[in-house]
């Protein structure tokens, strides 16, 4: 387990403290291959955008929810305090545990979290919600994200991605319209060390 510290993401009424890894540098200094590459190991402005927007705006009461590439967690545990049932999937085991010891931390109990890779997706389940943040960089994975969402959304379901204005991601967001997806976009302003990013949320939704 890499070394950790500690922060806090504070929203409107409610903070959450998280378990960070320390030196990143260090992961990175291990990577063979691109697989190894520890994006799961920072915390992301997509992910504090999304978060912040689902404790506005989202009650779970009720949904099943799948996040994808769940990292450090806060998106998932968000969701899980605004009542989701949530499955937290990744497939860095070390990022699971990380998610598992800030769900304990914040005493969140509705969550479980799933070993999972997007080429070869083994949940089976269909879901109300499916939340994944800043996880469209890479244009190799769409075609499985696509499939993903089609078999694991329920019907009357709907999708919610964040991203911080990545090209690749507008043009998988453009194909999913022009395959007859509902989408409605949603901007949020970060502030990160000092610097403000500008988070771009997509409601997605599969018309009838």
């Amino acid at each position: 387990m890499s070394h950790t510290n500690e922060t806090t993401v504070v929203f409107k009424n409610k903070s959450f403290d998280l378990k960070i890894v320390e030196d990143v540098d260090y992961l990175l200094g291990l990577v063979k291959t691109d697989d190894d590459v520890p994006f799961w190991a920072v915390l992301w402005p997509a992910a504090i955008g999304m978060s912040e927007y689902i404790w506005e705006n989202i009650d779970f009461t009720g949904q099943r929810v799948l996040e994808l590439g769940a990292g450090l967690g806060l998106v998932g545990l968000v969701a899980a305090a605004k009542q989701g049932e949530v499955v937290q999937t990744d497939f860095i085991a070390e990022a699971l545990q990380l998610a598992q010891e800030n769900a304990g931390k914040n005493g969140i109990t509705k969550v479980t979290q799933v070993l999972a890779d997007w080429r070869d997706f083994q949940i089976g389940e269909k879901f109300d919600w499916i939340l994944g943040s800043d996880i469209l960089y890479d244009p190799s994975v769409h075609p499985y994200l696509r499939k993903i969402f089609n078999e694991n959304l329920d019907q009357g379901g709907r999708i919610l991605l964040a991203d911080p204005g990545r090209d690749d991601a507008g043009r998988f967001i453009e194909s999913l319209e022009k395959a007859g997806w509902d989408v409605i976009k949603v901007t949020k302003k970060v502030f990160e060390s000092g610097r403000r990013v500008n988070v771009s949320l997509y409601l997605l939704k599969p018309k009838p």
